[in-house]
């Protein structure tokens, strides 16, 4: 049995405005295996990257990553001191049946696409401004780790209708259990507004991008 609930993928409802995207509410198997991916977020090995203004063209930001899967390839050094679950967790987002179930659910040919995957923290102040994704990457899915998020701590996902930050579709919070599909497109807008102050708990996800060579 999978970590990740592909029956729940395949039901996923896939939006059409403003763009092909999904919520999934249900991403894991049981209550059990998202707490256990939760306790067993990695808690270091982050390197923080920036993009702010002045420093050249491309979408700009502020986060920390630990790089799981670049290309198709894993990162064994990354992996190495993560619990069992995560490790089957990897092996899943790099397995065919991973892979056809989100071609199923947005319609997107992913034959031929590499698997890039990432750990990602948001500390407080951490962001990324309204993009979309560059052309290569036919399909991103997002999954969160976090017990509780409260709106005062902003950091949500926002689905955007344009570049402008505040001109949302919908907003998604970091909740645990919780995942985004986006399907790549001109008009997939969609940012993170930067994590409060106040916010007593890092913002913590695994980005999966299918990627074309």
């Amino acid at each position: 049995m999978t970590l990740i609930d592909l029956q729940s993928l395949r039901n996923a409802r896939l939006q059409q405005d403003p763009y092909r995207y999904a919520v999934v509410q249900r991403s894991f198997r049981d209550d059990e295996t998202a707490y256990a991916l939760k306790d067993g977020f990695a808690a270091d090995g982050f390197r923080r990257s920036e993009r702010q203004s002045g420093d050249g063209n491309g979408k700009q930001y502020v986060v920390h990553n630990r790089t799981l899967v670049s290309a198709g390839q894993r990162n064994h050094e990354a992996a190495l001191a993560l619990p069992d679950v995560w490790h089957r967790l990897v092996n899943e987002i790099t397995a065919d049946s991973y892979r056809d179930t989100l071609a199923e659910l947005t319609g997107a040919d992913l034959t031929g696409c590499v698997v890039e995957a990432r750990l990602m923290r948001y500390t407080s102040g951490c962001w990324i401004e309204p993009h979309t994704d560059r052309p290569d990457k036919a399909v991103t899915h997002l999954f969160y780790f976090n017990a509780t998020w409260r709106s005062e701590w902003q950091g949500e996902l926002h689905v955007l209708r344009g570049p402008d930050m505040n001109d949302i579709a919908q907003r998604v919070p970091p909740l645990l259990g919780t995942s985004v599909v986006l399907v790549r497109s001109d008009d997939s807008w969609h940012g993170v507004p930067p994590v409060s102050d106040g916010c007593p708990d890092d913002r913590r996800a695994l980005l999966v991008h299918f990627a074309r060579p």
